[in-house]
């Protein structure tokens, strides 16, 4: 195969003769006894004192004795769609929800969230386009959905599984779009990817100067010999081949590359002057295709990438947009004729926003400047996808140790409760995945079933977990497409 296919000083004991002559035991409990105080001392902090810009956190060295057992929720015996547990709430004990306080308020109507795709567009029509698009595949069409999310999907959990699923009922082959470089290119199931001579530039990294990003928040700079090989995976049904590969750059003049696919002879080729806009070089092959593809890059100069595409259409294909610490409001650094650039070849049909998470805290007890931003933000995404429906995906349940008790953190239900009214107010659609999820604690229940459904962080999903929500999502748009069709009917 071709080469650039690679990748305390201590005292001495005293003798048995000093052991017999003194004795040591009231000195020996002296020190268990000064930790002991010291650790007392400290347990009774106040949480959150503040020292400098440093903040304490709370520590209880009692709290496992006074809990015990009872501080764990118990595991799961099973999980599927028809088990998690709904909150009903009495309409006489419903309490409107302030986007600006934070608590254990009750949402109203909580026996349909989580369950059904909230339409707040004008004429409740947000989901048409999208289901005319899914029936259209049969006559060729290509259906993409662009999904912007935090290190809640990253490595494609969750849309892995949601991907595969849906390929299988509606069509397509191949991963969709994916990064130049990659934090967790070893992490991910979808694909092999390896790369090298690359500069990152990222919507969450602060600089002082970057070029313009890209569609998903990145944009990619080579070194001289830059490589980059993607290469199928066999975890899924659907991502071992793929028959259309294109990946997107700009040129500020003509540049020589170097491209291979699966175990083929290396061959040469060049990308056209952009003219400061972005274009797609494309390479098309028959059914299966490859299974395998690299370029190389000998002398880069006045080139950036900013991502690339394996697909085998007609179908459907879910582009994971995922920034490890994007809260949203970063958003706001994809300049939307950029973004009206890529969509010009990708033609999205759903646009998805998944964040929050890295908003989420138990010390937080205002969250009006979070609203503000994402008001922001959803403007933003209109002005960059006009005329598409925008689904917002809350928050998922997050969790920790709250005294002695291990529950969801307070501001996890606000939030979701800011986000749906955002929703509303900018006429898109909203899923409530907190209560998709089973609602208070079920991270918690997640982290202790077995396999383990999320991590002992209680916040990031298990490739299990990942498994488990991604059904969960393509039941949710199959019934929505059900319900859609049924109206159609009438």
């Amino acid at each position: 195969m071709p080469s650039f296919f690679f990748l305390i000083y201590t005292k001495p004991l005293p003798s048995p003769a000093e052991f017999s002559m003194k004795n040591y035991i009231n000195q020996t409990l002296i020190l268990p006894v000064l930790l002991l105080l010291m650790l007392t001392g400290i347990s009774l902090i106040p949480e959150n004192l503040a020292v400098g810009n440093f903040k304490l956190r709370k520590m209880d060295i009692f709290a496992d004795v006074r809990s015990g057992a009872d501080s764990v929720a118990a595991p799961m015996d099973t999980m599927s769609f028809d088990s998690t547990a709904w909150l009903e709430t009495d309409t006489s004990m419903q309490i409107a929800v302030q986007s600006d306080s934070v608590g254990p308020l009750p949402p109203k109507d909580s026996s349909w969230f989580g369950k059904v795709i909230e339409d707040y567009s004008p004429a409740q029509t947000g989901l048409n386009r999208f289901f005319d698009a899914v029936d259209s595949i049969r006559q060729g069409r290509t259906v993409r959905v662009a999904w912007y999310g935090d290190s809640f999907v990253e490595g494609d959990i969750l849309l892995g599984d949601l991907r595969d699923t849906l390929q299988t009922l509606w069509g397509g082959s191949g991963v969709g779009f994916v990064p130049v470089t990659s934090e967790v290119a070893q992490f991910k199931r979808t694909l092999k990817h390896i790369f090298r001579g690359w500069t990152t530039y990222s919507i969450v990294k602060k600089m002082e100067s970057h070029p313009q990003f890209g569609i998903n928040g990145y944009v990619y700079q080579p070194a001289a010999d830059a490589k980059i090989h993607y290469e199928g995976a066999s975890y899924f049904r659907h991502t071992t081949h793929w028959n259309h590969f294109r990946f997107f750059y700009s040129a500020q003049e003509g540049t020589p590359f170097v491209w291979q696919q699966q175990d083929e002879a290396p061959q040469n080729g060049t990308l056209k002057q952009t003219d400061g806009r972005i274009k797609a070089w494309e390479w098309t092959a028959n059914y299966p295709g490859t299974t395998a593809f690299a370029v190389r890059f000998p002398q880069p100069d006045g080139v950036l990438l900013y991502g690339a595409s394996l697909e085998s259409g007609p179908g459907i294909y879910i582009d994971n947009f995922s920034v490890r610490g994007n809260s949203g409001g970063p958003l706001k650094m994809i300049k939307p004729d950029v973004a009206q650039q890529f969509d010009r070849y990708q033609k999205y049909d759903l646009i998805v926003l998944q964040v929050g998470l890295n908003a989420v805290t138990n010390s937080l007890n205002n969250i009006k400047w979070y609203q503000a931003e994402l008001d922001r933000t959803f403007s933003h995404l209109s002005a960059c996808f006009p005329d598409r429906p925008i689904l917002i995906v809350s928050v998922g349940d997050r969790a920790n140790k709250i005294g002695t008790e291990l529950k969801t953190m307070r501001s996890v239900p606000a939030i979701v409760a800011m986000q749906r009214d955002l929703a509303r107010k900018h006429g898109f659609l909203f899923y409530d995945l907190y209560f998709g999820m089973g609602g208070p604690g079920s991270i918690i229940d997640m982290a202790n079933h077995k396999p383990r459904y999320a991590n002992l962080d209680y916040t990031h999903l298990t490739h299990d977990g990942g498994r488990y929500l991604g059904y969960h999502f393509a039941t949710l748009f199959t019934e929505e497409q059900a319900k859609w069709r049924a109206a159609r009917t009438q």
